[in-house]
């Protein structure tokens, strides 16, 4: 906000940016449902101009049943198997790299504490040292069981803890800025020639380097589908809640932080705000060290968040692998190694249930007769046709790591992705080069080039009777591709000159 303009540009690119990211989800979602149909009409022998969804019943919901797709799916079935691949390994990337960003943040917040209890060595100043790193691992370690949870959909009140102890942290700041406003507290020195209200940027140099936190802080697509699986009657209005009651709470909480913190650019001995603002405050100030053990807390309960994409990724990697062919050959062939309770009887053929609002207690979900079966595809199968198969019959994250065979693997992939990224973090003295390179560019591509991509591929197979409602679907289905392009035009040049910026602030910037 101090960099981009607080009173009027930083607002204004906050708000585009929070409706280009709501929009970009909704394509994320509608592409993920034209997959999984396209898989299902695929499997039942159709063509794929039959079935298609009418403009009225498009307009009343995005789908009335539960999905299987996930975003390197979504990815293949748009572009291609090369689009899967790229895609997982840019989930895995943006997930690795933003957990071993949290905890050198986690172990940055922690220091004060820590360098109260065991004096640092002399000269180190900021940074790793055993006692630092120790602590940060301690926390890891306290963590790291609920980086194992099956699915998103246990780990609500661990958001709603994390969504407490962040607003706690912003009331902080918010308050001390606001006193360095007024003149009031004791402990500030106020410097009345520093202009902290700006309209615009300094200088377009500032813009580029603000961009890509605005972009990062919606950072949030890997984790749309899986939670979108899981939603019991995911109907468009009840979708389309969700991610505004996501988003805007969000928008509202990151414009009342950024004015009030680039406020306080009038208290600091150079008269600017670092990017930790929280580091512009006195180590012995008690209401900030209740802001750091608030932020903390923060970080410490999204690691799941981040480590839970990943697992599931990987996980789903190692089936189309010899070694993971074995293992499933192993399992039992039977329903419950699935998460299918033996009491269901499942019909020949794809099984699709459709929901009614509060009416199933656990909703069923599209079944391959040849999973419910326990056919296996033999180890003479191709590596493509195994690609096939396990597309083709993966489920959500909460159904395929369902049965009790599937836990081992899931903790050891958890376990492994989480102490190798905090590993990784002990030896990191700063973080700043990896979080421009990844708001520059993976998290753009990420968040809006592939599901805007997706989307007018995917979305594009489909007819539009425009007799049942005079042509509004089929126009609202045009304005929506024209958005979805206008989108793509704006970040791919963005994306470019953000990540050359960022390499030139990274490796040539003095």
């Amino acid at each position: 906000f101090s960099q981009a303009g607080n009173l009027l540009v930083a607002p204004i690119i906050l708000v585009v940016t929070s409706v280009l990211a709501q929009q970009s989800i909704l394509f994320l979602v509608e592409a993920g449902v034209c997959s999984t149909a396209s898989r299902e009409r695929g499997a039942n022998g159709d063509d794929d101009d039959h079935g298609v969804m009418a403009a009225s019943s498009r307009q009343n919901k995005l789908s009335d049943k539960k999905g299987t797709a996930s975003y390197e799916n979504v990815a293949r079935q748009a572009f291609g198997r090369s689009a899967r691949i790229f895609s997982m390994a840019l989930v895995c990337a943006c997930c690795f790299f933003g957990t071993v960003g949290y905890a050198v943040l986690l172990r940055d917040m922690l220091e004060p504490i820590i360098d109260a209890l065991v004096k640092p060595p002399e000269g180190v100043g900021g940074g790793p040292t055993f006692a630092r790193n120790a602590s940060m691992l301690l926390v890891v370690l306290c963590i790291s069981p609920l980086t194992t949870w099956r699915d998103m959909t246990a780990l609500q009140n661990v958001g709603a803890a994390s969504m407490a102890s962040v607003l706690i942290v912003g009331l902080c700041v918010a308050y001390r800025s606001i006193e360095c406003q007024l003149g009031v507290g004791g402990n500030l020195e106020t410097d009345t020639n520093v202009d902290n209200l700006r309209a615009f940027p300094p200088s377009m140099k500032e813009l580029l380097d603000a961009a890509p936190l605005f972009i990062s802080s919606y950072i949030c697509h890997f984790n749309v589908i899986p939670i979108h699986n899981e939603l019991r009657c995911p109907t468009s209005d009840r979708v389309r809640k969700w991610i505004r009651t996501s988003i805007w709470p969000a928008t509202l909480f990151y414009y009342i932080i950024g004015f009030t913190g680039s406020l306080f650019a009038k208290c600091t001995s150079s008269g600017t705000v670092q990017g930790n603002i929280l580091l512009d405050f006195d180590e012995d100030d008690p209401l900030l060290l209740i802001g750091r053990l608030c932020l903390a807390m923060t970080i410490t309960l999204a690691f799941p968040m981040l480590v839970i994409p990943c697992r599931d990724i990987l996980v789903r990697s190692m089936l189309g692998t010899r070694f993971g062919r074995r293992i499933l050959k192993s399992l039992p062939k039977s329903r419950r190694a699935f998460g299918v309770p033996s009491d269901i009887a499942i019909p020949e053929g794809l099984t699709t249930v459709e929901f009614e609002p509060m009416e199933l207690e656990e909703p069923l979900l599209v079944l391959e007769n040849s999973v419910a079966s326990g056919a296996l595809p033999s180890d003479e199968l191709g590596e493509e046709s195994y690609e096939s198969f396990v597309e083709n019959t993966s489920l959500p994250s909460r159904q395929f790591a369902a049965g009790e065979d599937s836990k081992p693997a899931r903790i050891l992939v958890a376990l492994f992705v989480f102490w190798s990224a905090a590993a990784l973090a002990c030896s990191v003295r700063s973080i700043d080069v990896v979080w421009d390179l990844l708001g520059s560019s993976f998290s753009i591509i990420m968040a809006f080039l592939i599901p805007c991509g997706a989307f007018l591929k995917l979305a594009g197979r489909k007819r539009f009777n425009e007799s049942q409602d005079g042509g509004a679907g089929f126009r609202r289905w045009l304005v929506s591709r024209a958005v979805a392009w206008i989108m793509i035009l704006l970040f791919l040049p963005l994306m470019v000159i953000s990540t050359l910026n960022a390499c030139y602030n990274s490796f040539f910037s003095h």
